[in-house]
């Protein structure tokens, strides 16, 4: 009953628009807002797990798929949909452990939107049983959805540790956004920046309950197969990093990250323009990367943002905005230089919405539901808005 109703809802707001909740978006200095960046702090350590841990590829992950993406019975302006595998014993469809948050696709890591050939979304999770600080918070993890079998499987994030014998430990954070832009998976800091881990050092480990070097060789993470290490970060203060999206369409390439804030007073968008050569920040000297463009929205509980280009060279932004466990999510777009308010497209999202990605593909518009009980992956078309 539940989807039925959402399905008339959705598709009565389809093309509704009003600019309620909707303030004048105010541009502000982008100076506000830099990045000083460690890239590769973590390069030394990650060496000496080379040598004592397989390396694996995104490839050899998919190949090891281990959970079905089962159907989703979205409206019919969702163009592809699916969730979690649910079954006796196993459910990431409602289980309380583990809430979904960022999407990232292969589009984002390469332009023809494969990554060594294979379509894939990826999607972070991270631990919501015990606070950040809790020595049992398991961290984050990110399913790799093999696009071409819709099956999946979840592999933990995790930072290096130096000694005797190397290991790592885990990354506990929000991780309310991610992106993927060549071999670089950037996952938000909620209140310190980026974190960045390389998809070229995927390790596969020991199953078993510990964390890190156990002892005599053995490595294990929780009873994950695979584990993905920070290679660096970029840092940042007077921001609260909330979700990040990759701009393909603009030149050079480029990336946002944004602010959640239930009362809009600071939803605050900055831009920052990426190297194609380093998948980095771009650096204006050492490793220091300054925003070029920022703003303030105003919209009240942003949960993700994306940009795509237009034809007359402006930005069309899209923000995807939550109204509670039960409330439909609202989708605004907003034309920079053109309109001094964002538009909303009112209950065109499922409830809980997260993360936003553009796929140039198709021209998808990709996000997902965090709340238990259904918690679809899903795209819209982003030209219908």
């Amino acid at each position: 009953m539940q989807k039925h109703i959402f399905a008339l809802l959705a598709s009565y707001y389809l093309f509704t628009t009003t600019q309620v909740n909707a303030a004048p978006v105010e541009v502000l200095d982008p100076s506000q807002l830099v990045l000083e960046g460690k890239p590769g702090v973590y390069d030394g350590i990650i060496a000496k797990l080379d040598e004592a841990l397989p390396v694996v590829s995104v490839g050899t992950v998919l190949d090891n798929t281990n959970h079905p993406n089962l159907n989703f019975d979205g409206p019919d302006h969702f163009i592809e949909e699916y969730t979690w595998d649910m079954k006796d014993g196993y459910n990431d469809v409602n289980t309380l452990l583990w809430y979904p948050q960022g999407i990232t696709t292969s589009s984002d890591a390469y332009d023809d939107g494969l990554y060594e050939g294979d379509n894939v979304v990826l999607v972070s999770w991270y631990d919501k049983r015990v606070a950040e600080t809790d020595p049992t918070n398991k961290g984050v993890r990110i399913s790799f959805i093999d696009q071409s079998t819709k099956e999946y499987r979840n592999c933990l994030l995790v930072v290096p540790d130096d000694g005797d014998t190397p290991s790592f430990h885990t990354v506990k954070i929000h991780a309310g956004g991610i992106m993927w832009y060549g071999h670089h998976l950037f996952v938000v800091d909620t209140w310190k920046g980026v974190r960045i881990f390389d998809l070229r050092h995927i390790y596969e480990v020991s199953i078993g309950g510990g964390i890190g070097h156990v002892g005599s060789g053995r490595f294990e993470a929780y009873n994950y197969r695979y584990v993905i290490p920070q290679s660096g970060h970029y840092l940042a203060e007077g921001f609260r990093f909330s979700f990040i999206s990759l701009d393909r369409t603009t030149t050079p390439d480029s990336f946002l990250v944004g602010e959640y804030d239930a009362t809009g007073a600071s939803s605050r968008v900055a831009r920052f323009e990426i190297d194609a050569e380093t998948r980095l920040p771009t650096h204006s000297s050492g490793t220091t990367a300054p925003a070029t463009e920022m703003f303030n929205s105003f919209l009240t509980s942003t949960q993700g943002v994306t940009s795509v280009t237009t034809t007359n060279g402006t930005s069309k932004y899209y923000f995807s905005c939550s109204r509670g466990v039960t409330g439909l999510g609202d989708l605004f777009t907003w034309v920079s230089g053109e309109q001094q308010e964002p538009t909303e497209h009112a209950d065109v999202l499922h409830n809980g919405p997260e993360d936003l990605s553009y796929r140039k593909q198709g021209d998808q518009l990709w996000t997902l539901g965090e709340h238990p009980g259904e918690r679809p992956v899903y795209a819209l078309k982003a030209g219908d808005y």
